[in-house]
């Protein structure tokens, strides 16, 4: 039986600094500041890519939402002052850049000996801001993160090279 690509990803971004010390959440969560989840993303069959020799180009995608507390203080020049919006963004930006960071250092999940990760990227430069829950005190903001994984699946494979 093959590894679970869930299971990997999780064990993979539990060892992110900005994720390490707080809360991780799979699938579903009433999120809290600094609570992080990973919602998995189906990919459509059909880019699936078969080989002559049984091995299939697959696709695993999934995103990494961050909420973090909201302040509604004005941005100002005084570098002083903290400007708490701007710095939650950076933070939430250290984790896309570690995911990147890992990519360009071949450092990727687990998904096996039936699997060869051939690319993982983040699809933006920056995470995105997926609205505001004002129903709450202190209002929570929710950033995002899509990641691809790039794998050859071997498992069928029917010779070796």
């Amino acid at each position: 039986m093959g590894v679970d690509k869930n299971q990997a990803i999780i064990d993979f971004l539990i060892t992110c600094p900005q994720i390490a010390n707080n809360k991780l959440f799979f699938n579903f969560i009433n999120g809290k500041d600094n609570d992080k989840q990973i919602i998995t993303k189906s990919t459509d069959v059909k880019t699936n890519k078969v080989y002559i020799d049984g091995s299939v180009q697959k696709k695993y995608s999934c995103s990494i939402i961050d909420f973090r507390s909201i302040s509604y203080n004005a941005v100002v020049k005084d570098p002083s002052y903290p400007n708490e919006n701007v710095e939650e963004l950076y933070d939430v930006q250290g984790i896309l850049d570690w995911i990147n960071e890992q990519a360009d250092n071949y450092n990727f999940p687990n998904f096996g000996s039936d699997c060869i990760i051939e690319t993982m990227k983040t699809v933006t430069d920056v995470p995105n801001l997926n609205g505001v829950d004002t129903s709450i005190s202190p209002a929570i903001a929710k950033y995002s993160i899509a990641i691809q994984i790039e794998y050859l699946d071997t498992s069928k494979q029917i010779w070796n090279n």
